[in-house]
């Protein structure tokens, strides 16, 4: 288990603006975009096998085929949203994102503060998730989708104003192995201090992470970790810069 419970200022620490923050996250983040891609791509298998065993994905295909020739079928979606299986499947799913995603989040904010005190970084260092702190962390993950979806569901607008509060709780959960809870009330009470400046942080760091869609969409599997990627420089300007003292 690596331990981050000391400081040192041997690597870059961002001002606390949004501007050098988005800078220092992105001169890590194309250094190392190689693993949150690696990342990417094991999520997309993950979770296309987790809705293949499921049914859900041929459903879903079903479904949009034959709404292309008659336009949008309700009937036929009601139907699926109505169903025990189908809430059961994306249930199921909804878990499985967040068992894998979780970790792999954790895991690029981990090599992306290996990269910026220049230390060797291997491939398993990515999955340091899964190895560490793992149920807080996978209760966050929990939380933080809970949050999204709800903001979501009404029309992202909320989202802009909630998500902020959340920014910084999976580098507590990784550098001070703290609860998910604890997690939650350090980060909310840093924002809540800095409230306009990680506002700003928060959308630019989004905005940036969907670039990849302007790529034919596919290219949206190599930024959109940028958005994580931020909460470390975020982490390092606002907390401290933390390292590793002994790997056991």
């Amino acid at each position: 288990m690596e331990n981050f419970n000391e400081f040192e200022a041997n690597g870059k620490v961002p001002n606390k603006d949004s501007g050098s923050i988005i800078s220092h996250s992105f001169e890590i983040y194309k250094s190392i975009f190689i693993y949150p891609l690696i990342a990417g791509i094991i999520f997309f298998i993950g979770i296309s096998i987790m809705f293949s065993i499921t049914g859900l994905w041929a459903a879903m295909i079903d479904i949009s085929q034959n709404s292309g020739a008659g336009g949008y079928d309700v009937d036929a979606y009601n139907e699926l949203y109505r169903g025990t299986p189908f809430l059961t499947f994306a249930g199921g799913a909804s878990l499985f994102n967040v068992l894998l995603f979780s970790p792999l989040v954790v895991g690029t904010i981990f090599i992306a503060h290996k990269k910026n005190l220049n230390q060797q970084i291997q491939f398993s260092d990515l999955f340091i998730g899964f190895r560490q702190n793992f149920l807080n962390i996978a209760l966050y993950g929990l939380i933080f989708a809970i949050a999204s979806g709800i903001s979501s569901w009404m029309f992202y607008v909320p989202a802009v104003f909630i998500m902020p509060f959340l920014f910084l709780g999976f580098p507590f959960l990784l550098f001070q192995n703290k609860t998910a809870f604890e997690a939650l009330k350090n980060s909310i009470e840093i924002v809540k201090n800095n409230y306009t400046d990680f506002l700003v942080i928060n959308l630019l760091a989004y905005l940036c992470s969907i670039l990849g869609f302007f790529g034919c969409c596919i290219g949206i599997i190599i930024t959109y970790m940028f958005y994580y990627s931020t909460m470390y420089s975020a982490y390092c300007a606002y907390v401290a810069l933390p390292r590793q003292i002994d790997t056991n």
